[in-house]
Formats: structure tokens, C-alpha cells, sequence
């Protein structure tokens, strides 16, 4: 038997070493993709967060994860919202990011789940309320107190006298919701002596996210002579079938700034409406934006990375001060 030179081994050991290191090597991107992130929004069925999740989705195939929807469909309910988290974690997901209808809620149910495994949680649009930051690691999102803000600044303009202004909400548990409301108050100066504004005594007006009730509500404050400005902090009334025919009727109590209509949200059908004349003010939200941050927030969590506590997300302002020349 000839026996092999002995320098041939520890080459042969080299060999085998590299040859495994680079199996290993070639492995490791492929393990450390095809991670599963969620996007929980306040219901399936609304458009926006369709946006949110389809930019969420684009970002995470990019980079070799997996991203879906859950929340709810049809109406957006906190309970629905909280099952359908109890519902996904039963699938081990790498991480969360949710618009928060509830937080309380939330927090003493589903999340309890959520904290027990130790994933990682952005939110977006929508905060957890000021005691329950802990339960998130950073937000994504516009600043709803100044969206607030902004929303009774451009009112401000167009009508610079003031009035009694009536305020349309979706849920009177939405933490967004109810920060944007804020805004809209301490801007206008709502119950300050002096301020010129007064706010409508059922103010704010909840629609649970219901277009034709928000439609049928707004026919009344349209009919209502004392109320002089309506300001939406979302979009309902607009996403109706029925808004153009209805806001057609009040043409010359627009143009005459006697009726202001302000609406967050800028959606295509909303940006229409506005070309068409049919209402003062809308306000725009970067839900795509919102959607690729959240995937790129929970990927560097999931990587052991940190993320800011706030992002915020531009705003867009389209405002128009007279809709139509008075009549002769």
C-alpha cells in the first residue's frame, strides 16, 4: 500500500472546509429570506389600506419575504381587528404592523399573544394611544394632530370669520381619528372666548366607517343653516355614490364660502371630486409610503436592527377658495 505524503491531508482538510463554508455561504441569504410579515389593517376592504399592503407586498418580494393582509373585512370593528391578529399568529409571522382601531383593547387581548412571542411591531396611520407606545417599536405615519391642524387652517382661509363648524369622524375609539379631531380644536380655538368658531353640539359625527350613513349625514349639516364649515378628518361622505348628485344642490352656498366642505384624504376618486368643483379642501395621505416603510422597518427589527419611534409622512394640500362664480 502506498502511503499518501502527509502534507496532502491537512490540504484535503482545507479542501473539505472551504467547499463546506461556501455551501454554507450560499445558504445563508436563502435562510435568511422567505420571512413572513404582516400588515393588520383596520379592514381588508378598504382602499387605502389595499395601498398600504400592495407597496408592503412589492417591497418585501423584492427582498425575498412574503407579506399579507389581515384585519377584517367589510366594516372596521376593534373586535374583528383583535381576531384577526389572535388569527395570524397562529402562523408564526416575523412581524406586525397594524392600524390601531382599539388600543386598550388591543392591548389586554390579542397582544398579550403578540408580546408573548417577541416579535417585532411597527404601526401605522393609526398609533397605539399615549400608555401603550411600549407595545410598538417606532410609528409610520402622517402627524394626526397636524393633519388636524391643517384641515382647520385651510378652513381658516377660506372662511376668515369663522363660524359654527361641524366634524365628521369615522369611530369614536380611532386613535388617528381622535388626534386629528384634536388638531382641528386647538387650532380653531374651540371653546376659547374670542376664537370665533363654535363647534356643533353632536360634533364629532361617527359614521363607523359606513359611506352612504356619512353621505346621509352630511345631507343634514348641508341643510342645517347654523352650520357654516364641515370638516371630515376621513373620507366617507366622498366615497359615495351619491356625494356628487347631493353637493351639486349646494353650489351657491359654496361659492359664496356660506357651506366650506374640508375633507382629509386625496384618494383618485376624491381628487376628482375636487376637480370637478365639489368641495374646498382635501387633504392627502402617502399610503404607498407607509406600506414600503413598514416592510423596511420590520425587516431591520427582524434582523435585530433599530428603527426611529416616529416617521412621519408628507401631507398634500389641495385647497380652492371659491368653487363656482356667484350668481347674477
Amino acid at each position: 500500500m502506498i502511503e499518501r505524503p502527509t502534507i496532502f491531508r491537512p490540504l484535503g482538510l482545507l479542501a473539505a472546509v472551504l467547499v463546506f463554508a461556501a455551501v454554507l455561504g450560499a445558504a445563508a441569504p436563502c435562510s435568511a429570506k422567505d420571512r413572513l410579515f404582516v400588515i393588520v389593517a383596520k379592514s381588508e376592504s378598504d382602499r387605502n389600506f389595499v395601498r398600504v399592503y400592495n407597496a408592503a407586498k412589492t417591497e418585501a418580494e423584492a427582498h425575498g419575504d412574503r407579506m399579507i393582509l389581515t384585519g377584517g373585512k367589510d366594516k372596521a370593528h376593534f373586535r374583528r381587528q383583535n381576531e384577526a391578529i389572535r388569527e395570524v399568529m397562529r402562523q408564526e409571522p416575523d412581524g406586525l404592523a397594524v392600524s390601531v382601531l382599539h388600543s386598550e383593547f388591543l392591548a389586554e387581548n390579542s397582544f398579550k399573544v403578540v408580546h408573548a412571542a417577541g416579535i417585532p411591531v411597527v404601526t401605522f396611520d393609526s398609533d397605539f394611544a399615549e400608555p401603550y407606545l411600549s407595545l410598538r417599536a417606532g410609528y409610520i405615519g402622517v402627524d394626526n394632530v397636524e393633519l388636524g391642524r391643517e384641515l382647520a387652517r385651510q378652513a381658516q382661509k377660506i372662511r376668515p370669520r369663522g363660524g359654527m363648524v361641524a366634524i365628521m369622524t369615522g369611530g369614536l375609539d380611532d386613535t388617528n381619528l381622535n388626534d386629528r379631531i384634536r388638531g382641528v380644536r386647538d387650532q380653531l380655538g374651540l371653546g376659547l372666548s374670542g376664537s370665533g368658531w363654535t363647534l356643533l353640539a353632536r360634533s364629532p359625527i361617527p359614521c363607523r366607517d359606513n359611506y352612504d350613513q356619512a353621505l346621509g349625514q352630511l345631507e343634514v349639516l348641508l341643510d342645517d343653516p347654523e352650520v357654516s364649515v364641515i370638516i371630515s378628518v376621513g373620507w366617507w361622505a366622498q366615497m359615495a355614490n351619491g356625494y356628487e348628485g347631493l353637493v351639486g344642490r349646494y353650489r351657491r352656498s359654496l361659492s359664496r364660502g356660506e357651506k366650506v366642505l374640508v375633507f382629509a384624504g386625496a384618494h383618485p376618486r376624491q381628487r376628482e371630486l375636487f376637480a370637478k368643483k365639489l368641495g374646498h379642501v382635501n387633504i392627502g395621505l402617502d399610503f404607498e409610503e407607509m406600506g414600503r416603510l413598514a416592510y423596511r422597518y420590520l425587516a431591520r427589527l427582524a434582523d435585530g436592527g433599530t428603527i426611529p419611534k416616529v416617521t412621519y409622512t408628507p401631507m398634500d394640500v389641495l385647497s380652492q377658495d371659491c368653487l363656482y362664480a356667484p350668481a347674477r
